[in-house]
């Protein structure tokens, strides 16, 4: 197109200079773009909440494959120093040890689980 054109139009008042960029953009937006619905605005939070879990899924399966060599290294050594340290007799009453104290653990939790749910029922 040609200058004189858009001069023709600003002389005809077809165009006009509102004086500020933030009106001129508002009117256009408001006369050519579509307004979003309620069942757009549904399928953009459901997308943006998927691509955020999604990235946080990547991000934490990267960070484990960079810490997990190193954990199961350090978890070797610790067996390693642990089993050097001990008779087979002390290891065998620390393995029943920590199975009594996480069979307490998990008798308690589902005691206070039962409580809430008696609880609800009264």
């Amino acid at each position: 197109m040609d200058r004189g054109s858009f001069r023709d139009n600003r002389r005809e008042g077809r165009w006009q200079d509102e004086g500020s960029p933030v009106p001129v953009f508002f009117d256009f937006v408001s006369k050519n773009v579509s307004m979003p619905s309620d069942l757009g605005e549904l399928i953009a939070y459901v997308l943006l909440l998927v691509i955020s879990w999604y990235a946080l899924v990547f991000a934490f399966r990267f960070l484990l494959s960079l810490v997990k060599p190193v954990l199961v290294v350090v978890a070797a050594l610790f067996i390693f120093r642990f089993l050097r340290a001990f008779e087979f007799e002390d290891i065998t009453d620390l393995f029943f040890q920590i199975l009594c104290v996480i069979a307490n653990l998990v008798s308690s939790i589902v005691a206070k689980f039962l409580e809430v749910i008696f609880s609800v029922f009264k």
